[in-house]
């Protein structure tokens, strides 16, 4: 049995309700009909025990980005022109329209450039708590929020994708690692207790159940830096927030770009809940079967049109969804791309798991 896939161009044919995009766009998309309660179905996924669907964020979660539940800047996708931008820590970015997303600022002055000076120089933003329980509030409170669903934000920039913004870049970062190890543990450190702080300031007002943390450690050739730096340096202040997380009870999307097979077994150690991973710089389906009882994959789909995006969403779910550990991210241009997106992964996961189960949808 199939189920009924409604065309954007007959939308008004089927039961529609708004979202917010990570530009800040409010658009409509399908009210799905689920069988039975999304959060029981995302409890299913964690726990390989027989989901129904692949949950999105989109659909499945009030999603959003931490500045929005802060009023700091880290993480900017709400621009349309090329310009520049500062975050919350100083470091100046350059949004690039043609990429989606900024880069750090050429020839911009870095916010430091000696790491062993970060306890004299870093200037740590302030985690306000009216102000974030103003913002919580806010969002709360917003047309697209939808008080059932499960609540879910970006967290922004880790360890290692932090010291490299603050030094100005991936070179300065990295002869960092070389030259003055012990420092920057201490700076990764101390910005994982930071993180750890507005992680709770932000849960007494934004009930969380889900996070994305970001730290890209690698090239799509290789990683960054070495097995044994990543032991000596990168892991335990990481380890300081992910096992916070943990104890407070949230689920974490670790999104890392690059080639990154050789650190899969300290992510497997870190526990995340799943890995948001380039599929062009790494086998998925490779690592599905070789490590997804332990962990679960966020798949990125991505179209410029309904066919387009369908056909990227069959693939990942043919290849990631057995047994349960997928969740998606899906990344559309377009209205009628991200719609036929949304709808065809909720309905073909539907008859994914249904034909697995020989139940009926």
């Amino acid at each position: 049995m199939k189920l009924e896939r409604i065309p954007y161009a007959e939308k008004k044919n089927t039961t529609v309700e708004q979202i917010q995009t990570i530009g800040g766009q409010i658009i409509e998309v399908p009210r799905f009909d689920y069988p039975i309660d999304p959060r029981e179905n995302f409890r299913r996924v964690l726990e390989r025990d027989l989901p129904m669907w692949v949950p999105t964020a989109a659909t499945d979660f009030n999603y959003t980005l931490g500045g929005t539940l802060t009023g700091l800047a880290d993480l900017r996708f709400d621009f349309k022109d090329r310009c520049d931008w500062t975050d919350m820590f100083g470091c100046v970015w350059e949004w690039i329209p043609e990429a989606g997303g900024s880069m750090l600022k050429p020839g911009a002055k870095p916010v430091i450039e000696d790491i062993t000076r970060w306890k004299e120089e870093i200037v740590w933003p302030e985690l306000n708590e009216k102000q974030i329980k103003q913002c919580c509030e806010s969002y709360m409170n917003q047309s697209y929020y939808h008080p059932e669903r499960m609540n879910y934000f970006d967290f922004g920039q880790g360890c290692t994708e932090r010291l490299v913004a603050v030094l100005g870049g991936y070179q300065e970062a990295m002869i960092a690692f070389a030259e003055e190890p012990e420092a920057c543990k201490d700076f990764m450190t101390q910005l994982s207790y930071f993180h750890c702080e507005m992680l709770d300031k932000i849960l007494k007002y934004f009930p969380a159940d889900l996070i994305m943390y970001h730290d890209d450690w690698g090239t799509e050739r290789d990683t960054f830096f070495s097995s044994e730096m990543m032991e000596n340096i990168v892991y335990e202040p990481n380890e300081i927030f992910f096992r916070h997380t943990q104890k407070r009870g949230v689920k974490m999307v670790f999104h890392c770009c690059g080639n990154i097979k050789r650190f899969v077994p300290y992510m497997i150690e870190l526990g995340p809940d799943f890995l948001q991973l380039q599929a062009r710089a790494n086998d998925l389906c490779s690592f599905k079967k070789q490590f997804g009882h332990r962990l679960g994959f966020d798949a990125v789909i991505r179209g410029t049109t309904e066919a387009e995006t369908a056909a990227s969403m069959h693939k990942q779910v043919d290849e990631l969804a057995k047994d349960g550990g997928m969740m998606s991210t899906v990344f559309a241009i377009g209205e009628d791309a991200l719609w036929g997106g949304l709808q065809e992964l909720y309905c073909y996961s539907r008859e994914y798991y249904s034909e697995s189960l020989e139940l009926p949808v």
